[in-house]
């Protein structure tokens, strides 16, 4: 259990909304390692899909990952 904390294996809803937009705003910026960084984190979380979604420019689905918390 202190290993899942120490690597932060869960994350709020809020920081969710955050990674979208610190994601988006990485790619219009053209902030590649920014990217890499959120979509490294979400995957090792176990979090793929909404990774999927970042690294596809999908960020319109975010209703949809914040409906099925």
């Amino acid at each position: 259990m202190a290993k899942i904390r120490k690597d932060s294996y869960g994350i709020t809803l809020e920081q969710m909304k955050q990674y979208f937009i610190e994601h988006r705003r990485a790619r219009k910026t053209g902030d590649k390692k920014t990217m890499e960084k959120i979509e490294y984190h979400l995957t090792y979380i176990n979090f793929h899909y909404e990774c999927a979604l970042l690294v596809s420019g999908q960020y319109d689905k975010l209703p949809e990952v914040i409906r099925n918390w």
